[in-house]
């Protein structure tokens, strides 16, 4: 049997303000403040117009070796069966499946499982199963690929531990930005300052665009002048 660690979430207000800006606002916000490795490459949305923010509850799962074949009762006692008891409304499932390309650990019935537990999206550093069905849930889901098979073979091995996706680390209790530009990891000590950041940036952005459509030439409007919150060009 697993225990699963805990984690700690944001205040809904934060995670309210995260759902205004974009994967690419928050990315420039962490690079502005020194923190890089951030995005998930090669990871994409399984369908376009996904919208994903919430806090991080993660997977590990490893290469299966023929003398660690597991039994179907012991499956069910396993870590993402234990998580799938203890994540909340809006948290994000993200899933390390201990191989750079191939499957990743589940199909439909299992995504479904956290589907109807109120998960917020999940997001798989490898492909999934049964994408037809999975498309039809209204939940974001990240990964990269679909595949029918279950090869290269995983086993679930633990929960809430600190894992890489998308060659990005993931701490449980980050939270993730998803949208058609891929996956962005705030660390979960910076989450209120970059929300703060990021809805000042969409703002003086959305300014520049107005100076555009007013017919301001490029020069004028790009790149955005932070003065704009305080001194609205038009």
């Amino acid at each position: 049997m697993f225990e699963v660690i805990k984690v700690e979430r944001p205040s809904k207000k934060v995670l309210e303000d995260l759902k205004e800006i974009s994967s690419a606002t928050a990315w420039g916000v962490l690079y502005n403040m020194g923190i890089s490795s951030t995005f998930m490459e090669g990871i994409m949305p399984l369908n376009n117009g996904a919208k994903m923010v919430g806090p991080a509850q993660t997977l590990h799962y490893l290469p299966m070796r023929e003398d660690k074949k597991y039994t179907p009762e012991w499956f069910r006692t396993s870590a993402p069966f234990q998580l799938a008891n203890e994540i909340q409304k809006g948290d994000i499932v993200v899933v390390d499946a201990g191989v750079y390309m191939g499957y990743g650990g589940m199909g439909d019935i299992m995504i479904t499982g956290y589907y109807v537990k109120g998960a917020g999206g999940m997001v798989f550093d490898g492909s999934i199963r049964d994408s037809p069905y999975v498309k039809t849930l209204k939940m974001p889901i990240f990964a990269r690929g679909v595949q029918p098979s279950i090869t290269p073979h995983v086993m679930p091995v633990v929960a809430n531990v600190m894992i890489q996706c998308g060659g990005v680390l993931v701490v449980p209790g980050d939270v993730l930005i998803g949208d058609d530009d891929g996956v962005v990891v705030i660390p979960k000590e910076l989450v209120e300052e970059v929300a703060k950041r990021g809805l000042e940036r969409e703002k003086i952005e959305m300014y520049a665009r107005k100076l555009l459509e007013a017919g301001r030439p490029l020069s004028e409007a790009y790149p955005p002048k932070p003065e704009w919150l305080t001194k609205p060009p038009i």
